[in-house]
């Protein structure tokens, strides 16, 4: 942020600043202009909120269910076990 000088009108910029509460924020300015260099604080404090932010209800994190193996059977029983059409001895 830039103020105007108070005694050249030029731009000041920023040195530093500080807040002293909350809302209230002093600042200290430097004139750009090197024949005038005037230095000055500013206050700068929270005059009026147009809008609050809608607060959200906060969602539960969803429950994650735990995976439990069901019992395989590999190469001994059922499907698995017979030879595909490839696998089979030609005839």
């Amino acid at each position: 942020m830039a103020m105007k000088c108070p005694e050249c009108g030029m731009t000041a910029h920023t040195r530093t600043s500080e807040y002293q509460t909350g809302t209230l924020k002093k600042t200290w300015y430097q004139c750009r202009n090197i024949d005038c260099s005037c230095t000055f604080t500013t206050m700068e404090s929270l005059d009026t909120i147009i809008m609050k932010p809608q607060k959200v209800a906060e969602e539960p994190e969803p429950v994650q269910a735990v995976h439990q193996r069901l019992p395989q059977t590999l190469n001994r029983y059922g499907s698995a076990s017979r030879l595909s059409n490839r696998q089979k001895a030609p005839v």
